[in-house]
């Protein structure tokens, strides 16, 4: 018997975790199970960040960051 795999990739953000469950409860219903899941935190925005904060140290927060990311892989048996 062999196995089939997908990776679904999500925001790591509130609406990419809405996103998740509603993704994993259409595939389960499918037959896929999950066999791993990773999150990455967002990264500072250092290069901008980095500018801002020579001129004033607290802007440098104003630069923001980006989303990270929820990897999510899936497994299914194939006949």
């Amino acid at each position: 018997m062999a196995a089939e795999f997908k990776t679904l990739v999500f925001p790591n953000t509130p609406e990419g975790q809405q996103q998740k469950i509603e993704a994993l409860s259409t595939a389960s219903a499918e037959g896929w199970s999950v066999v791993s899941e990773t999150v990455t935190q967002g990264e500072f925005k250092g290069k901008k960040a980095c500018c801002l904060g020579i001129l004033f140290l607290p802007c440098a927060f104003c630069a923001g960051s980006t989303a990270g990311e929820i990897n999510v892989t899936l497994k299914r048996e194939t006949q």
